[in-house]
Protein backbone atom coordinates (compact mmCIF):
# COMPACT_ATOMS: atom_id res chain seq x y z
CA UNK A 1 0.00 0.00 0.00
CA UNK A 2 2.75 2.45 1.06
CA UNK A 3 4.28 1.53 -2.81
CA UNK A 4 0.95 2.49 -4.25
CA UNK A 5 0.57 5.15 -2.06
CA UNK A 6 3.97 6.82 -3.31
CA UNK A 7 3.40 6.13 -6.78
CA UNK A 8 0.43 8.04 -7.25
CA UNK A 9 1.90 10.83 -5.00
CA UNK A 10 4.71 10.85 -8.00
CA UNK A 11 1.72 10.78 -10.93
CA UNK A 12 0.24 13.75 -9.23
CA UNK A 13 3.26 15.92 -9.46
CA UNK A 14 3.83 14.89 -12.90
CA UNK A 15 0.42 16.17 -13.73
CA UNK A 16 1.14 18.72 -12.19
CA UNK A 17 3.56 20.03 -14.23
CA UNK A 18 1.06 20.21 -17.10
CA UNK A 19 -1.38 21.57 -15.43
CA UNK A 20 -1.11 25.24 -16.53
CA UNK A 21 -0.79 23.84 -20.05
CA UNK A 22 -4.41 23.71 -20.49
CA UNK A 23 -6.29 23.39 -23.69
CA UNK A 24 -6.72 26.93 -25.58
CA UNK A 25 -5.48 29.35 -28.77
CA UNK A 26 -2.15 30.07 -28.75
CA UNK A 27 -1.53 33.50 -26.61
CA UNK A 28 0.21 36.33 -28.45
CA UNK A 29 2.95 38.34 -26.60
CA UNK A 30 3.12 42.07 -28.01
CA UNK A 31 6.72 43.53 -27.66
CA UNK A 32 6.96 47.03 -26.77
CA UNK A 33 7.31 49.49 -29.64
CA UNK A 34 10.50 50.31 -31.13
CA UNK A 35 12.68 52.69 -33.38
CA UNK A 36 13.16 53.10 -36.28
CA UNK A 37 10.50 51.83 -38.42
CA UNK A 38 13.02 52.10 -41.76
CA UNK A 39 15.02 49.41 -43.19
CA UNK A 40 17.12 51.58 -44.85
CA UNK A 41 20.86 50.65 -44.15
CA UNK A 42 21.63 54.28 -42.03
CA UNK A 43 18.36 53.47 -39.70
CA UNK A 44 20.41 52.37 -37.04
CA UNK A 45 19.36 49.42 -34.39
CA UNK A 46 16.29 48.83 -33.26
CA UNK A 47 15.60 50.71 -29.48
CA UNK A 48 12.76 51.67 -27.46
CA UNK A 49 11.69 55.89 -27.93
CA UNK A 50 12.87 57.87 -25.58
CA UNK A 51 11.15 60.86 -23.95
CA UNK A 52 14.48 63.02 -25.38
CA UNK A 53 14.70 63.97 -28.15
CA UNK A 54 11.35 63.73 -29.51
CA UNK A 55 8.60 63.62 -27.09
CA UNK A 56 6.18 63.05 -29.98
CA UNK A 57 7.48 60.25 -31.05
CA UNK A 58 7.55 58.46 -27.41
CA UNK A 59 3.94 59.55 -27.22
CA UNK A 60 3.08 58.23 -30.18
CA UNK A 61 4.86 54.84 -28.91
CA UNK A 62 3.22 54.59 -26.00
CA UNK A 63 -0.58 54.72 -27.75
CA UNK A 64 0.72 52.55 -30.48
CA UNK A 65 1.42 49.90 -27.02
CA UNK A 66 -1.51 50.53 -25.53
CA UNK A 67 -4.21 50.11 -28.45
CA UNK A 68 -2.54 47.06 -29.92
CA UNK A 69 -2.82 45.18 -26.42
CA UNK A 70 -6.70 46.26 -26.24
CA UNK A 71 -6.99 44.94 -29.59
CA UNK A 72 -5.73 41.67 -29.14
CA UNK A 73 -8.28 40.92 -26.24
CA UNK A 74 -10.93 42.31 -28.33
CA UNK A 75 -10.06 39.92 -31.53
CA UNK A 76 -10.47 37.20 -29.30
CA UNK A 77 -6.54 36.09 -28.06
CA UNK A 78 -5.26 35.85 -25.16
CA UNK A 79 -2.27 39.00 -24.34
CA UNK A 80 0.64 36.65 -22.57
CA UNK A 81 1.19 39.62 -19.89
CA UNK A 82 4.22 38.30 -18.78
CA UNK A 83 6.79 38.81 -21.25
CA UNK A 84 8.53 41.86 -21.00
CA UNK A 85 10.10 42.32 -23.96
CA UNK A 86 13.81 41.45 -25.72
CA UNK A 87 16.65 41.82 -24.12
CA UNK A 88 18.11 45.10 -25.84
CA UNK A 89 19.92 43.10 -29.21
CA UNK A 90 17.37 41.00 -28.92
CA UNK A 91 15.48 42.57 -31.59
CA UNK A 92 16.54 40.61 -34.96
CA UNK A 93 13.90 38.48 -37.10
CA UNK A 94 15.69 35.76 -35.90
CA UNK A 95 14.72 36.26 -32.36
CA UNK A 96 11.01 36.53 -33.50
CA UNK A 97 11.30 33.53 -34.58
CA UNK A 98 12.90 32.02 -31.79
CA UNK A 99 10.31 33.93 -29.22
CA UNK A 100 7.41 32.10 -31.70
CA UNK A 101 8.93 28.43 -31.29
CA UNK A 102 8.43 28.98 -27.73
CA UNK A 103 5.58 28.40 -25.63
CA UNK A 104 3.97 30.33 -23.04
CA UNK A 105 3.93 28.71 -19.84
CA UNK A 106 0.54 27.41 -19.17
CA UNK A 107 -1.63 28.94 -22.21
CA UNK A 108 -1.60 26.00 -25.10
CA UNK A 109 -1.05 21.87 -25.58
CA UNK A 110 0.83 22.50 -29.04
CA UNK A 111 3.09 25.21 -27.58
CA UNK A 112 4.13 28.25 -29.78
CA UNK A 113 2.99 31.97 -29.16
CA UNK A 114 1.98 34.84 -31.65
CA UNK A 115 4.69 37.40 -31.56
CA UNK A 116 4.04 40.75 -32.60
CA UNK A 117 6.74 43.70 -32.69
CA UNK A 118 5.30 47.39 -33.21
CA UNK A 119 7.81 49.67 -34.87
CA UNK A 120 7.60 53.60 -35.32
CA UNK A 121 9.71 55.92 -36.97
CA UNK A 122 8.73 60.14 -37.80
CA UNK A 123 8.98 60.02 -40.88
CA UNK A 124 8.85 64.02 -41.15
CA UNK A 125 5.90 67.01 -41.33
CA UNK A 126 3.97 65.21 -38.74
CA UNK A 127 3.51 61.30 -40.61
CA UNK A 128 5.06 58.61 -38.70
CA UNK A 129 6.06 55.41 -40.22
CA UNK A 130 3.97 52.36 -38.53
CA UNK A 131 5.29 48.50 -39.16
CA UNK A 132 3.80 45.81 -37.85
CA UNK A 133 5.70 42.62 -38.18
CA UNK A 134 3.89 38.99 -36.42
CA UNK A 135 5.15 35.78 -36.72
CA UNK A 136 2.74 32.64 -36.24
CA UNK A 137 3.12 29.87 -33.33
CA UNK A 138 6.14 27.65 -34.27
CA UNK A 139 6.25 29.66 -38.01
CA UNK A 140 9.77 30.65 -40.26
CA UNK A 141 8.38 33.62 -41.87
CA UNK A 142 7.37 37.07 -41.36
CA UNK A 143 4.30 38.60 -42.08
CA UNK A 144 4.59 42.39 -41.99
CA UNK A 145 2.43 45.42 -42.90
CA UNK A 146 4.09 49.23 -43.39
CA UNK A 147 1.77 52.62 -43.98
CA UNK A 148 3.04 56.34 -43.41
CA UNK A 149 -0.13 57.84 -41.81
CA UNK A 150 -0.67 61.55 -40.00
CA UNK A 151 0.27 61.49 -36.16
CA UNK A 152 -2.51 61.55 -34.78
CA UNK A 153 -3.90 58.24 -36.63
CA UNK A 154 -0.96 56.24 -35.66
CA UNK A 155 -2.90 54.05 -33.01
CA UNK A 156 -5.73 53.71 -35.14
CA UNK A 157 -3.69 52.41 -38.61
CA UNK A 158 -1.44 49.99 -36.04
CA UNK A 159 -5.31 48.74 -34.93
CA UNK A 160 -6.26 47.85 -38.39
CA UNK A 161 -3.22 46.15 -39.13
CA UNK A 162 -2.68 44.21 -36.43
CA UNK A 163 -6.30 42.91 -37.18
CA UNK A 164 -5.62 41.89 -40.42
CA UNK A 165 -2.31 40.10 -39.58
CA UNK A 166 -3.87 38.10 -36.75
CA UNK A 167 -7.47 38.23 -38.79
CA UNK A 168 -8.85 34.30 -38.90
CA UNK A 169 -7.69 33.98 -42.57
CA UNK A 170 -4.51 35.01 -41.54
CA UNK A 171 -4.06 32.44 -39.05
CA UNK A 172 -5.46 29.52 -41.20
CA UNK A 173 -2.87 30.38 -43.77
CA UNK A 174 0.06 30.41 -41.46
CA UNK A 175 -1.15 26.93 -39.70
CA UNK A 176 -1.81 25.38 -43.60
CA UNK A 177 1.82 26.84 -44.32
CA UNK A 178 2.82 24.94 -41.03
CA UNK A 179 1.45 21.66 -41.60
CA UNK A 180 3.02 21.51 -44.83
CA UNK A 181 6.36 22.34 -43.78
CA UNK A 182 6.13 19.83 -40.93
CA UNK A 183 4.56 17.27 -43.08
CA UNK A 184 7.41 17.70 -45.72
CA UNK A 185 10.27 17.33 -43.03
CA UNK A 186 8.50 14.40 -41.64
CA UNK A 187 7.94 12.89 -44.80
CA UNK A 188 12.06 12.65 -45.88
CA UNK A 189 12.11 11.08 -41.35
CA UNK A 190 9.32 8.87 -41.75
CA UNK A 191 7.17 10.91 -39.57
CA UNK A 192 4.08 11.90 -40.66
CA UNK A 193 3.15 14.58 -38.29
CA UNK A 194 4.87 17.42 -36.35
CA UNK A 195 7.09 16.18 -33.06
CA UNK A 196 5.05 16.18 -29.73
CA UNK A 197 6.75 15.91 -26.24
CA UNK A 198 9.91 15.96 -27.26
CA UNK A 199 10.30 15.04 -24.22
CA UNK A 200 9.20 11.92 -23.47
CA UNK A 201 12.14 9.32 -23.64
CA UNK A 202 14.13 11.52 -21.34
CA UNK A 203 11.05 11.76 -18.83
CA UNK A 204 10.02 8.24 -19.02
CA UNK A 205 13.79 6.88 -18.00
CA UNK A 206 13.81 9.14 -15.21
CA UNK A 207 10.61 8.80 -14.01
CA UNK A 208 11.34 4.60 -14.47
CA UNK A 209 14.18 5.15 -12.15
CA UNK A 210 13.14 7.30 -9.86
CA UNK A 211 10.12 4.53 -9.32
CA UNK A 212 12.63 1.76 -9.31
CA UNK A 213 14.43 3.62 -6.37
CA UNK A 214 11.32 4.40 -4.66
CA UNK A 215 10.26 0.66 -4.59
CA UNK A 216 13.58 -0.19 -3.50
CA UNK A 217 13.21 2.43 -0.36
CA UNK A 218 10.63 0.97 0.25
CA UNK A 219 11.80 -2.68 0.33
CA UNK A 220 15.01 -1.47 2.83
CA UNK A 221 12.59 0.75 5.32
CA UNK A 222 10.79 -2.25 5.99
CA UNK A 223 13.71 -4.45 6.86
CA UNK A 224 13.25 -6.89 4.40
CA UNK A 225 16.04 -8.49 2.10
CA UNK A 226 13.57 -11.42 0.60
CA UNK A 227 14.77 -10.79 -2.99
CA UNK A 228 11.03 -12.12 -3.59
CA UNK A 229 10.01 -9.09 -2.27
CA UNK A 230 12.70 -6.71 -3.66
CA UNK A 231 12.46 -7.79 -7.72
CA UNK A 232 8.73 -7.52 -8.12
CA UNK A 233 8.49 -3.98 -6.21
CA UNK A 234 11.33 -2.86 -8.47
CA UNK A 235 9.14 -4.18 -11.27
CA UNK A 236 5.99 -2.17 -10.05
CA UNK A 237 7.64 1.24 -8.91
CA UNK A 238 9.54 1.55 -12.73
CA UNK A 239 6.09 0.62 -14.36
CA UNK A 240 4.27 2.86 -12.52
CA UNK A 241 7.13 5.65 -13.09
CA UNK A 242 7.09 5.13 -16.63
CA UNK A 243 3.27 5.05 -17.05
CA UNK A 244 3.16 7.79 -15.49
CA UNK A 245 5.69 9.73 -17.77
CA UNK A 246 3.85 8.31 -20.63
CA UNK A 247 1.01 9.56 -19.62
CA UNK A 248 1.58 12.89 -18.71
CA UNK A 249 3.87 13.67 -22.01
CA UNK A 250 0.45 12.08 -23.97
CA UNK A 251 -1.66 14.55 -22.44
CA UNK A 252 0.79 17.62 -22.18
CA UNK A 253 3.50 18.81 -24.62
CA UNK A 254 6.48 18.26 -22.64
CA UNK A 255 9.86 19.64 -24.17
CA UNK A 256 13.54 18.37 -23.48
CA UNK A 257 13.93 21.21 -21.27
CA UNK A 258 10.77 20.66 -19.49
CA UNK A 259 11.53 16.76 -18.83
CA UNK A 260 15.46 17.91 -18.21
CA UNK A 261 14.55 20.21 -15.31
CA UNK A 262 11.83 17.75 -13.77
CA UNK A 263 14.70 15.25 -14.30
CA UNK A 264 17.39 17.60 -12.14
CA UNK A 265 14.47 18.24 -9.20
CA UNK A 266 14.35 14.40 -8.56
CA UNK A 267 18.16 13.78 -9.23
CA UNK A 268 19.19 16.77 -6.79
CA UNK A 269 16.91 16.47 -4.39
CA UNK A 270 17.21 12.67 -3.81
CA UNK A 271 21.10 13.35 -3.71
CA UNK A 272 20.47 16.19 -1.17
CA UNK A 273 17.89 14.69 1.09
CA UNK A 274 20.19 11.35 1.49
CA UNK A 275 23.47 13.58 2.04
CA UNK A 276 21.70 15.49 4.71
CA UNK A 277 20.75 12.23 6.39
CA UNK A 278 23.78 10.64 5.95
CA UNK A 279 25.55 13.83 7.64
CA UNK A 280 22.85 14.27 10.23
CA UNK A 281 23.65 10.70 11.35
CA UNK A 282 20.34 9.46 10.88
CA UNK A 283 19.54 5.94 12.77
CA UNK A 284 18.23 3.44 11.95
CA UNK A 285 20.20 3.62 8.74
CA UNK A 286 16.82 1.74 6.88
CA UNK A 287 15.99 5.23 7.61
CA UNK A 288 18.28 7.61 5.37
CA UNK A 289 15.94 6.05 2.34
CA UNK A 290 12.76 7.54 3.18
CA UNK A 291 14.62 10.60 3.60
CA UNK A 292 15.99 10.32 0.13
CA UNK A 293 12.73 9.73 -1.86
CA UNK A 294 10.73 12.49 0.17
CA UNK A 295 13.65 15.04 -1.01
CA UNK A 296 13.46 13.31 -4.42
CA UNK A 297 9.61 14.23 -4.52
CA UNK A 298 10.38 17.66 -3.12
CA UNK A 299 12.59 18.38 -5.76
CA UNK A 300 10.02 16.97 -8.53
CA UNK A 301 6.95 19.52 -7.04
CA UNK A 302 10.09 22.25 -7.28
CA UNK A 303 10.66 21.39 -10.91
CA UNK A 304 7.01 20.89 -11.56
CA UNK A 305 6.59 24.52 -10.06
CA UNK A 306 9.45 25.93 -12.46
CA UNK A 307 8.23 24.88 -15.70
CA UNK A 308 4.55 26.26 -15.49
CA UNK A 309 6.10 29.41 -14.45
CA UNK A 310 8.11 29.67 -18.00
CA UNK A 311 8.84 27.32 -20.83
CA UNK A 312 12.16 25.65 -20.05
CA UNK A 313 14.90 25.07 -22.99
CA UNK A 314 18.15 22.57 -22.68
CA UNK A 315 20.13 25.35 -21.79
CA UNK A 316 17.38 25.68 -18.67
CA UNK A 317 17.64 22.11 -17.98
CA UNK A 318 21.75 22.17 -18.19
CA UNK A 319 21.66 25.08 -15.96
CA UNK A 320 19.44 23.28 -13.30
CA UNK A 321 21.87 20.24 -13.34
CA UNK A 322 25.22 22.22 -13.36
CA UNK A 323 23.47 23.96 -9.79
CA UNK A 324 23.25 20.74 -8.17
CA UNK A 325 26.98 20.14 -9.09
CA UNK A 326 28.10 23.48 -8.60
CA UNK A 327 26.24 23.49 -4.97
CA UNK A 328 27.69 19.95 -3.60
CA UNK A 329 31.19 20.72 -4.52
CA UNK A 330 30.60 24.25 -2.79
CA UNK A 331 28.73 22.72 0.21
CA UNK A 332 30.97 19.87 0.86
CA UNK A 333 34.24 23.02 0.50
CA UNK A 334 32.71 25.19 2.85
CA UNK A 335 31.99 22.75 5.34
CA UNK A 336 36.07 21.95 5.24
CA UNK A 337 36.60 25.23 5.78
CA UNK A 338 34.37 25.55 8.74
CA UNK A 339 35.94 22.71 10.89
CA UNK A 340 39.61 23.81 9.61
CA UNK A 341 40.47 20.42 8.84
CA UNK A 342 40.15 17.65 6.06
CA UNK A 343 41.27 14.75 7.78
CA UNK A 344 38.98 11.96 8.74
CA UNK A 345 35.97 13.64 7.63
CA UNK A 346 33.17 13.55 4.69
CA UNK A 347 31.46 16.37 4.40
CA UNK A 348 28.17 14.92 4.25
CA UNK A 349 26.10 17.74 5.46
CA UNK A 350 27.90 20.56 3.71
CA UNK A 351 27.30 18.77 0.39
CA UNK A 352 23.53 18.01 1.22
CA UNK A 353 22.81 21.51 1.86
CA UNK A 354 24.73 22.66 -0.96
CA UNK A 355 23.33 20.61 -3.53
CA UNK A 356 19.90 21.57 -2.01
CA UNK A 357 20.98 25.41 -2.61
CA UNK A 358 22.48 25.05 -5.83
CA UNK A 359 19.47 23.18 -7.19
CA UNK A 360 16.99 25.53 -5.92
CA UNK A 361 18.99 28.85 -7.33
CA UNK A 362 19.48 27.57 -10.52
CA UNK A 363 15.84 25.95 -11.05
CA UNK A 364 14.60 29.78 -10.21
CA UNK A 365 17.51 30.86 -12.01
CA UNK A 366 16.30 29.00 -15.24
CA UNK A 367 12.89 30.77 -14.85
CA UNK A 368 14.08 34.10 -15.26
CA UNK A 369 16.91 34.05 -17.98
CA UNK A 370 17.54 31.94 -21.37
CA UNK A 371 21.20 30.77 -21.75
CA UNK A 372 22.62 28.37 -23.93
CA UNK A 373 24.00 24.62 -23.12
CA UNK A 374 27.16 25.61 -24.04
CA UNK A 375 27.48 28.98 -21.90
CA UNK A 376 26.33 26.85 -18.79
CA UNK A 377 28.71 24.58 -19.45
CA UNK A 378 31.51 27.07 -20.32
CA UNK A 379 31.16 28.54 -16.89
CA UNK A 380 31.67 25.43 -15.36
CA UNK A 381 34.56 24.71 -16.80
CA UNK A 382 35.61 28.48 -16.09
CA UNK A 383 35.13 27.48 -12.19
CA UNK A 384 36.77 24.32 -12.36
CA UNK A 385 39.25 25.83 -13.77
CA UNK A 386 39.85 28.86 -11.60
CA UNK A 387 39.29 26.28 -8.56
CA UNK A 388 42.37 24.76 -9.82
CA UNK A 389 44.60 27.26 -10.42
CA UNK A 390 43.25 29.05 -6.48
CA UNK A 391 44.34 25.44 -4.85
CA UNK A 392 47.51 25.59 -7.12
CA UNK A 393 48.74 29.30 -5.91
CA UNK A 394 47.91 28.04 -2.06
CA UNK A 395 49.46 25.22 -2.08
CA UNK A 396 52.51 26.04 -0.21
CA UNK A 397 50.05 26.33 2.56
CA UNK A 398 49.30 22.62 2.85
CA UNK A 399 52.72 21.17 1.34
CA UNK A 400 53.91 20.09 5.15
CA UNK A 401 51.41 18.26 6.86
CA UNK A 402 48.49 17.63 4.54
CA UNK A 403 46.02 15.87 5.07
CA UNK A 404 46.68 17.15 8.72
CA UNK A 405 47.91 20.60 8.09
CA UNK A 406 47.18 23.53 10.27
CA UNK A 407 43.37 24.77 10.36
CA UNK A 408 45.07 28.21 9.76
CA UNK A 409 46.76 27.13 6.55
CA UNK A 410 43.73 24.52 5.74
CA UNK A 411 41.34 27.40 5.81
CA UNK A 412 43.12 29.44 3.77
CA UNK A 413 44.34 27.18 1.21
CA UNK A 414 40.38 26.47 0.84
CA UNK A 415 39.43 30.02 0.56
CA UNK A 416 42.26 30.33 -2.18
CA UNK A 417 40.39 27.43 -3.90
CA UNK A 418 36.61 29.04 -3.54
CA UNK A 419 37.47 32.42 -4.30
CA UNK A 420 39.84 30.87 -7.29
CA UNK A 421 36.63 29.27 -8.36
CA UNK A 422 34.55 32.70 -8.17
CA UNK A 423 37.06 34.43 -10.20
CA UNK A 424 37.50 31.66 -12.93
CA UNK A 425 33.14 31.43 -13.06
CA UNK A 426 32.69 35.18 -13.52
CA UNK A 427 35.92 35.69 -15.91
CA UNK A 428 33.97 32.53 -17.75
CA UNK A 429 30.67 34.40 -17.69
CA UNK A 430 31.60 37.60 -18.83
CA UNK A 431 33.81 36.29 -21.93
CA UNK A 432 31.15 33.96 -23.19
CA UNK A 433 28.68 36.88 -22.94
CA UNK A 434 26.59 38.10 -26.30
CA UNK A 435 28.73 40.76 -27.87
CA UNK A 436 26.16 41.59 -30.59
CA UNK A 437 24.49 44.43 -28.47
CA UNK A 438 28.48 46.20 -28.29
CA UNK A 439 29.55 45.83 -31.51
CA UNK A 440 28.12 49.68 -32.32
CA UNK A 441 31.46 50.74 -29.75
CA UNK A 442 31.43 52.79 -27.06
CA UNK A 443 29.55 55.94 -28.34
CA UNK A 444 25.99 54.91 -28.95
CA UNK A 445 23.05 56.16 -31.34
CA UNK A 446 23.20 57.64 -34.58
CA UNK A 447 23.32 60.86 -35.63
CA UNK A 448 20.29 62.88 -37.99
CA UNK A 449 19.59 65.99 -39.74
CA UNK A 450 16.64 67.67 -41.35
CA UNK A 451 13.14 67.56 -39.42
CA UNK A 452 13.96 66.63 -35.54
CA UNK A 453 10.40 68.01 -34.18
CA UNK A 454 7.56 69.79 -34.35
CA UNK A 455 5.79 72.90 -33.10
CA UNK A 456 2.14 73.27 -32.42
CA UNK A 457 0.97 76.11 -33.90
CA UNK A 458 -2.39 77.65 -34.89
CA UNK A 459 -2.38 76.37 -38.26
CA UNK A 460 -1.31 73.12 -37.39
CA UNK A 461 2.18 71.12 -36.78
CA UNK A 462 5.12 73.42 -37.73
CA UNK A 463 8.19 71.19 -38.14
CA UNK A 464 11.22 72.34 -37.13
CA UNK A 465 14.67 71.39 -38.67
CA UNK A 466 18.22 71.11 -37.14
CA UNK A 467 20.87 68.53 -36.16
CA UNK A 468 20.21 65.74 -33.15
CA UNK A 469 21.72 62.69 -32.13
CA UNK A 470 19.27 59.55 -30.97
CA UNK A 471 20.27 56.45 -28.98
CA UNK A 472 21.13 54.86 -25.63
CA UNK A 473 23.61 56.75 -23.10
Amino acid sequence: MKALALALALVAVLAFAGSARADGKPPVVIWPTLEPAGDGPTSGPLRRPQPAPDKNLFERAQELDATLRDAVQDLGFTLYVADAGPAPGRTRDEDLVTRAARSAAGDEIEGGTWVVSPRVESAGGGAYIVRIVVVAPRARELRVRVETVAGDSVSARGLVMLRDLLSPEAAARAAAEQEREQGARGSAQGIMRPLRSRGRAILAVNSGLFGAYTAYSLQRASGSSDPRVLYPLLALGTGIGVGAALLVADEWDVTTGDAGVLSAGALWGTSAAALIAAGSNVQPFENRYGWSVGGGLVGVTLGAVAVTQAPMDDGDATLAHSGGVVGLLAGGAIEYLYRGTTANVTPYRGMGIGTAIGTVAAGALATQVTVSPSRVLLVDVGLGGGALIGAAAASPLITEGFPNASAGHTRGWLSATIGGSLVGGAAAWWLTRDLRATKEGWLRGTPSAGIIGASQAKGGETPVYGVAWGGEL
